[in-house]
Formats: C-alpha cells, structure tokens, sequence
C-alpha cells in the first residue's frame, strides 16, 4: 500500500504549473499519529486550497477562521 506522503508527493508532481503554484507537503503531528497535507495556490483565482484525500479533488482552504 502507498503511503499517504507518496501519494501526496505523486499528485504534486502531475499539477499543471499554469494552473496551481506553491504547492507543497506539510508534516504535522495530530495527537498519535504523523499526517501530511498537500497545500497549492490556483493561480486562477489566489486562493489556497488543500487536496482532500477522501474526495480526490482540491479543496478551498478556509483561512477565516
């Protein structure tokens, strides 16, 4: 089975540079176990989204709190 950090890695690589930028992998700890984010800016629009594993897709991230 891949590691989630692979797969992050391996969908960072497939992004279209004219579509997102800045995309990078974010380790953190969450209580009992390492987890990872895959975080990337849409050029298009400026927002920052991160990619829900669940969905398969990116998400906007909610910077408001």
């Amino acid at each position: 089975m891949e590691s989630i950090q692979n797969r992050l890695r391996r969908i960072r690589e497939t992004l279209a540079p004219e579509e997102w930028r800045d995309a990078r992998i974010y380790r953190h700890n969450d209580e009992y176990k390492l987890d990872y984010t895959l975080v990337a800016t849409k050029v298009s629009s400026g927002q920052i989204h991160f990619y829900d594993l669940d969905s398969d897709e990116f998400t906007p991230l909610n910077l408001n709190g």
